[in-house]
């Protein structure tokens, strides 16, 4: 899911915040630290002001965050704050509607599949755009590809078939 959630934010065109989020990434193609506890530290903590103040209030609370959250804590809390439509937020409540699996479960398919949902969950709602949400699972597939989360032929056996959607 983690390299899901990458390899979709870091394919995006349109640079808004979640974009620019993801495109500082290490070397080996995770979400950065600093990344993620500034994410964090401006759309949880800090009033939505454009203001110096503001910046010095985000690159404060992201200093705590680091000290205190190991990469993978933070990620999962990014990872929870994210919406996958139909009232869900977090990975956990879609891999459970979608898949009926825990989110350490998914298939590469399915991970990719959630991970496109958080660009336009209702747009690429699985359940009522199947056509557009096999696309953009497709798309966030070869993202991971290029971003070598997996390999060609992992990807090929990701694509091959139907959406394997599972609700409630």
């Amino acid at each position: 899911m983690r390299a899901a959630l990458s390899a979709a934010e870091a394919s995006e065109d349109d640079p808004g915040m979640a974009t620019e989020t993801y495109r500082r990434f290490t070397h080996n193609g995770g979400l950065h630290r600093a990344t993620l506890s500034w994410h964090i530290s401006r759309t949880m903590f800090c009033a939505p002001s454009r203001t110096i103040n503001r910046q010095l209030d985000e690159l404060r609370t992201a200093v705590q965050l680091e000290r205190r959250f190991s990469r993978r804590e933070l990620f999962t809390i990014f990872a929870n704050r994210l919406m996958f439509g139909e009232d869900m937020v977090g990975v956990e409540p879609a891999s459970q509607h979608f898949f009926h699996k825990e989110p350490n479960q998914l298939l590469v398919g399915e991970a990719a599949l959630l991970a496109g949902l958080v660009r336009a969950p209702s747009y690429l709602s699985p359940i009522k755009h199947p056509d557009r949400a096999l696309q953009r699972r497709n798309e966030v597939i070869d993202a991971m590809v290029e971003a070598h989360a997996i390999s060609e032929s992992e990807a090929s056996t990701a694509k091959d078939g139907p959406l394997p959607i599972m609700t409630k």
